[in-house]
């Protein structure tokens, strides 16, 4: 019985001793980052007290600054859609005005075509948009060109 005994009291104590080892090691690891900010800017005795608010302000800094760059950039991505939104209205418009109408008939009927072609950029196409759409306006006229010839 002697050894019996003594073999529980080992396994008490090498379990005791596996606690104390692993509380000690998980609790320095949030308690080592912060003092050492801390001895670098105040004295040891307060580290403790004062660790703990540097710690929730520098894990609060980061996520703030996440949470304004993404507020920045849903607010940047609305502008674009508003923008968007508004120049594509605004082409519409163009190309539902009656100029547009009479210079794309004109198209189709007349043979000055370069004339007619500035006619529709100026009057159909956006001004920032005008050097893109006028090569897809001239292609479309080449086509229409040769479809009212045949």
């Amino acid at each position: 019985m002697g050894q019996g005994i003594k073999l529980i009291a080992g396994g008490f104590a090498l379990f005791v001793l596996g606690g104390a080892v692993v509380y000690f090691i998980s609790q320095p690891n949030a308690a080592t980052t912060q003092p050492t900010t801390q001895a670098q800017t105040e004295p040891a005795p307060t580290a403790t007290t004062t660790s703990t608010s540097d710690a929730s302000a520098a894990t609060a800094t980061p996520t703030e600054s996440f949470y304004a760059a993404a507020e920045a950039r849903r607010e940047q991505v609305l502008i674009n859609k508003e923008e968007n939104d508004r120049l594509a209205k605004l082409k519409a418009t163009k190309e539902r005005s009656v100029e547009c109408k009479f210079w794309k008939q004109q198209q189709k009927t007349s043979s000055a075509a370069a004339k007619i072609e500035e006619k529709i950029n100026e009057h159909c196409n956006l001004p920032s948009s005008s050097a893109a759409s006028s090569s897809s306006t001239a292609s479309d006229s080449a086509s229409s060109g040769s479809a009212t010839t045949e």
